[in-house]
């Protein structure tokens, strides 16, 4: 494949991925968009694979995070676009050495269905390693954009709760990743044809179509899991309050604003309960929702007391402390209708850039006024993201995650072994306007709540705000800029799904599987080369001899 072929093929494919995600959700895109990327880099020169790879990352992560130029201008937008297009060239780098050098390596050449799967399962394996290091490194990495978040709104969601994030995307690309090696296979003679003058054209076929087939297979059996089912303990009625407030970072407001908002849109909930004679557990309020540490706002936590005592139901409100040593956290706390509760949860990811500044200094130097705007050090919190809410018929095992807590994986294991029964997501998305960050959210919390096993509360300050089932549907949902309440019946439930019990194995095989097909690739390259095999053109195939 010429470079420019491969350039227009993998820049397609990046924004197929993009139009695959919310807030369009043109799920099948996904699909087209990794074969498209994945043919691009097949069996190419490190220049062109480093090219297709930056056009993929580019014009998939350029439009899927243009959110953050709304508030703060293109400078972020730039580098982290910069930063995540740049693990989108190392893999189009590795995937292009490891394809190459396995269609080197005579073993495999002579039984093109061997070659097929090593150099499907190695490309699978190296975009699952892309998707955790970037969502490790650096500064805590970002895990955003990853391919099963296409899914959210499609038919392999609930697949997600048997393999995991992981596990679902490695398959997800493997059966993307199958046709391409197919067709590069089809371009080598059949090496068992029945006479040396067949014509190829009915064996290249028997090739490719049973290839075409096993991925639509793959995808159609992911496509009819259903939900991996945990044993059930009880059941509660939540309400959680979106108060439709002006909290960005920019927004003209007066001290208190907040808090008011959702006392309001609290107290026109509990009217409208009043009058139907209905009754909830529990209420949840977003991210921030309390303002400036509420413990030290007597007539602030005053009012929501008098609610939580009226509701006859505990109030999860979020509030931004202070603590002695005079370090800030982002927190949720309980207020009942006795006062605040004894318990805390501190958000364990806060956002590098956002919420603390790493390397002020160095920073500060290249662009002051965008990070003065950074005035708090929020740590990262230590708390287990699991807590008890004092409710009137028992203490509820509520798993919490603030914001972009809900996008690492490590959140939702420590979520589960601490024995979370249900999930609370506070979240606060003024800062991004009307723009695709809210439902891009939404869909990851989704995706969560079904990989988990555990109905979710996903609320915001602005939206969008649902209660998700375990299944993944929607038991309520308030659209976004609209002062409101979600209230719905969802299961208490305890255990770990085969996606918490078995993800971590899984995302390890992916990886080690990356790791052994780069390393037989370049090995088979350089053998291949020491043995006076002179490099083959991308997308042809070197001599069946040249590695015996």
């Amino acid at each position: 494949m010429s470079w420019w072929a491969a350039a227009i093929l993998a820049g397609i494919g990046g924004k197929c991925l993009d139009l695959a995600s919310p807030d369009l959700s043109w799920w099948p895109l996904a699909f087209l968009g990794v074969f498209l990327i994945v043919a691009a880099v097949w069996q190419q020169r490190a220049a062109v694979a480093s090219l297709a790879g930056l056009l993929a990352g580019a014009l998939f992560w350029g439009p899927h995070i243009n959110w953050l130029t709304l508030y703060l201008g293109p400078i972020p937008w730039l580098g982290l676009t910069s930063v995540m297009t740049a693990w989108y060239v190392l893999f189009g780098v590795a995937a292009a050495l490891a394809t190459r050098g396995l269609a080197r390596i005579g073993g495999l050449r002579a039984r093109p269905v061997l070659l097929i799967a090593a150099q499907a399962l190695t490309v699978a394996g190296l975009w699952i390693a892309r998707e955790e290091a970037q969502g490790s490194w650096p500064y805590g990495g970002f895990a955003w954009g990853r391919i099963v978040h296409t899914q959210a709104d499609g038919p392999l969601l609930q697949a997600v709760s048997w393999l995991g994030f992981a596990g679902l995307g490695g398959l997800i690309v493997l059966a993307c990743a199958i046709p391409v090696a197919a067709i590069a296979a089809t371009a080598v003679p059949d090496p068992f044809a029945s006479a040396p003058d067949q014509p190829r054209d009915r064996s290249r076929i028997r090739r490719l179509l049973p290839a075409l087939g096993v991925g639509a297979a793959m995808l159609a059996l992911l496509a009819i899991v259903p939900a991996a089912g945990l044993p059930q303990t009880g059941s509660i009625t939540v309400a959680a309050v979106q108060g439709n407030s002006k909290s960005g970072i920019f927004d003209d407001r007066e001290n208190g604003s907040v808090l008011k908002d959702h006392l309001d849109a609290t107290s026109q909930l509990l009217d409208r309960l009043e009058a139907s004679g209905e009754s909830v557990d529990v209420i949840v309020w977003p991210e921030n929702s309390a303002e400036f540490d509420l413990r030290d706002n007597v007539m602030g936590g005053l009012r929501v007391e008098d609610l939580a005592r009226r509701a006859d139901a505990p109030i999860v409100v979020g509030s931004v402390l202070r603590d002695p040593d005079g370090t800030y956290t982002n927190s949720a706390l309980v207020w009942t209708g006795e006062g605040e509760a004894p318990v805390r949860y501190d958000k364990r990811f806060p956002v590098p850039f956002a919420e603390y500044m790493p390397n002020r200094p160095f920073f500060h130097a290249i662009v002051p006024d965008l990070v003065d705007l950074v005035q708090l050090e929020y740590r990262h919190g230590t708390r287990p993201p699991v807590f008890d809410v004092p409710a009137a018929n028992g203490a509820i095992r509520a798993g919490l995650a603030i914001c972009f807590d809900i996008i690492f994986d490590d959140q939702a294991v420590r979520t589960v072994e601490d024995g979370a029964q249900v999930i609370f997501a506070q979240t606060n998305n003024a800062d991004f306007g009307r723009t695709d960050e809210n439902v891009q959210q939404l869909a990851i919390a989704r995706l969560r709540g079904v990989e988990t096993g555990r109905a979710l509360v996903n609320i915001s300050t602005v939206g969008t705000s649902a209660i998700v089932a375990p299944d993944g549907h929607d038991i309520d949902r308030i659209e976004p800029f609209a002062a409101g309440s979600v209230v719905g019946t969802v299961p208490l439930v305890e255990g770990a799904t085969p996606a918490l019990a078995l993800g971590a194995w899984f995302a390890g095989a992916w990886l080690a599987i990356g790791a052994i097909g780069l390393f037989a690739g370049v090995a088979g390259s350089a053998l291949a080369r020491r043995r006076g095999g002179a490099p083959a053109e991308a997308g042809t195939p070197p001599r069946v001899e040249e590695i015996d």
